[in-house]
């Protein structure tokens, strides 16, 4: 396993971001998509241009990325391919250093993985959904992290 290296992310990092959200949301296997490809594609291309973003790459190469707004994880991926090396907790550890007053995040019900995820780094359940509430219509998680629960 190579050396990971998280970095703010640059304009010129998009079209990385864009491949890691388009790849890892393919793999999960449950999400619908209510956009096309192209539109996912410009979305987060142009993702460090509108908001915090941090990579990580592992060779190289754009593994995966962390986009937070004031007290929330927008969004943190990890390519397929790049998973249980250590990169998501590089990224919520960076996370953790971003909002040292905590923060959110939403996951889907469905993505067990990414549950386990947040509860062995100790972030815990704040609110269920029936997924009324998202564009995806599927139920979801809101977790809270706050410095008192540690990582």
């Amino acid at each position: 396993m190579s050396k990971v290296h998280i970095t703010r992310a640059r304009s010129a990092d998009g079209a990385g971001i864009a491949a890691v959200y388009l790849t890892a949301t393919a793999k999960l296997g449950f999400l619908p998509r209510r956009h096309d490809g192209l539109d996912m594609w410009h979305h987060f291309s142009s993702l460090p241009t509108k908001q915090k973003v941090w990579v990580a790459r592992q060779g190289g190469r754009i593994a995966a990325f962390l986009a937070m707004s004031p007290d929330w994880i927008d969004h943190l991926y990890v390519h397929p391919t790049a998973q249980n090396r250590g990169l998501g907790t590089a990224l919520l550890s960076q996370a953790m250093r971003s909002a040292p007053q905590g923060f959110q995040l939403w996951t889907f019900f469905q993505n067990r993985g990414a549950q386990r995820f947040y509860e062995r780094h100790r972030l815990t359940i704040a609110e269920r959904t029936d997924g009324r509430r998202n564009e995806e219509g599927l139920a979801d998680l809101r977790y809270i992290w706050r410095p008192s629960t540690g990582l």
